[in-house]
């Protein structure tokens, strides 16, 4: 990572409080800090070796003086009595056998060595649609909250727990034998850490680890199943149950991954938009990986090249496509650029070819054929994009950015998307095949010492719809963070950002008959949030 964009990154992150995505990411928290991210949530590293990961966890001084190795303060191992001392009877000592040493005396061991904390993040959020009074906009009130374990018996061997709560008064209990439960409790993170002669750094178990560049768009984040939805205010995605061997070359700066992967990773699927974190398609987990020929396998390289950070990955899984990435981050005169590029070949779930101008009701009714396929050959997506920080006033800081993501799997146009959501095989925002963003951060500008602004526009360019989004978020208290937001979809009605379709009396599916009914374009959102963060 570059030095700007690292300076970003912590500028960014004091503004902005965000989910308890520990050990989320642990190369680019910029990225948490810009969409949702924040310093009391900073990421967790996966690299144990990395410095910062204690302050990720409530880390200061106090804590620091924590993991000082007893074993050179004499602290525990003082403290600590040995199973057998000598008795001063030579043959009771005898009979007794050899001293029996405390694990305390030879392991490295420290006070107060597990810590607990967690999270309360209460939202409330509407929805306006087309041509829908205000009494009949849709509400949601969804509650989250997380809880952690952090042990750390020494400062070499650490596990951590995240259990989450998710539950929303604005949901029935289970409203179909397939949907998730209301309440429902996850487990999001399961982990041990540990290393071998200080070279070789293990974590084990359920845990996040995200790949790539891009800010908004990801192809090559191939360790989770789900896309992140970049429009959030945090990251509802779990963990992947994973065996990670991390291998630094700290004089080089140069990093090496090999990864077992434990979990259905899925593919082909796009960005949670579900508040309370439900998949909105097959996300993997229908094949669970209970054969050891299920076992996925991943390897990554990090390197530095001059100012320039390149990755290189690859992740493979019997029943899945290879897949294989290349990602780029590096200043460029006053710009911190990045891009990312994800290739496979073909697709793991069949894409659809529909004529143009096919309504719902030419295929169902009508007979029109849809050809379902798996495109050949590569099937690339690339992101590439830039941002642009500078100062204004005497302590304010700006940050603009652009972005843009081609998916050559993408359509082109919308009048096939309720074919798609009938076939589950509609990716929010990896449906298209062309799309662009654009954002402007302002971190506690003038006076508003506690406020930070975040406005930002994503479009669908292939199905020309949009929406363009204000979040805020102010520092109340030390623990206690406010945000709001509002955003407004606009474009073409029928595309991605305004997807609103009628039906006609008359449809007929498997061999049911279907009432008339219309799902209204979005028009707008309005919601807001408290979070406690300890």
């Amino acid at each position: 990572m570059s030095p700007r964009t690292r300076t970003l990154a912590v500028v960014l992150s004091a503004a902005l409080t965000s989910a308890p995505a520990w050990a989320q990411s642990e190369d680019r928290p910029d990225e948490d800090a810009l969409f949702g991210g924040g310093q009391e949530e900073a990421p967790a590293e996966e690299d144990p070796s990395r410095p910062d990961e204690d302050a990720l966890f409530g880390g200061d001084g106090s804590e620091a003086a924590a993991d000082v190795d007893p074993g050179t303060t004499g602290g525990a191992a003082e403290r600590q009595p040995p199973l057998t001392e000598a008795s001063g009877d030579r043959d009771a000592d005898v009979l007794n056998g050899p001293a029996t040493q405390s694990a305390f005396d030879t392991e490295d061991v420290i006070d107060d060595p597990l810590k607990i904390g967690g999270q309360f993040y209460l939202r409330g959020f509407m929805a306006g649609s087309e041509d829908t009074s205000l009494r009949q906009t849709s509400f949601s009130a969804p509650t989250l909250v997380d809880g952690y374990l952090d042990a750390r018996p020494s400062d070499r061997i650490r596990g951590f727990v995240v259990g989450r709560l998710n539950y929303d008064p604005a949901m029935p209990p289970r409203a179909t034998e397939t949907s998730p439960a209301n309440p429902r409790v996850l487990l999001d993170q399961a982990w041990l850490r540990f290393d071998l002669e200080r070279t070789v750094f293990f974590t084990v178990g359920k845990q996040h680890v995200k790949w790539g560049t891009g800010q908004i768009w990801n192809p090559t984040d191939f360790l989770s199943p789900q896309r992140r939805d970049p429009l959030a205010f945090v990251d509802l995605r779990t963990g992947v149950s994973m065996l990670k061997m991390h291998v630094p070359w700290e004089s080089k700066g140069w990093n090496f991954y090999g990864i077992l992967v434990m979990d259905d990773l899925g593919t082909d699927v796009g960005a949670i938009t579900d508040p309370s974190g439900s998949p909105t398609s097959q996300a993997g987990g229908n094949d669970p990986v209970n054969r050891l020929g299920r076992l996925g396998g991943a390897l990554r390289t990090e390197v530095l090249v001059g100012p320039a950070e390149l990755g290189a990955s690859a992740v493979v899984q019997n029943g899945r496509r290879p897949r294989f990435g290349l990602d780029l981050s590096t200043p460029l005169g006053p710009l911190d650029i990045y891009g990312e590029v994800a290739l496979k070949e073909g697709t793991d779930r069949p894409l659809y070819r529909i004529p143009e101008g096919t309504t719902l009701e030419d295929i169902v009714q009508d007979g029109v054929q849809v050809e379902a396929y798996i495109p050949s050959g590569l099937t690339p997506q690339v992101t590439a994009g830039a941002t642009y920080s500078f100062a204004y006033g005497d302590n304010d800081l700006a940050v603009l950015g652009v972005e843009y993501f081609f998916n050559s799997t993408g359509y082109t146009g919308s009048f096939g998307y309720p074919y798609l959501l009938l076939k589950d095989a509609f990716n929010p925002l990896y449906l298209g095949r062309h799309y662009g963003a654009a954002y402007v951060f302002l971190d506690r500008p003038g006076s508003l010492e506690r406020t930070s602004f975040n406005l930002f526009t994503l479009g669908n360019l292939s199905d020309r719809s949009f929406t363009t989004r204000l979040n805020v978020m102010h520092r109340a208290l030390t623990y206690l963070t406010v945000e709001a937001y509002g955003s407004v979809n606009y474009g073409r009605r029928g595309g991605e950002f305004r997807l609103g379709f009628d039906v006609p009396e008359g449809l007929v599916i498997d061999e049911q008959p279907v009432p008339a009914f219309s799902v209204p374009a979005p028009t707008f959102q309005l919601g807001a949030g408290l979070r406690i963060s300890i």
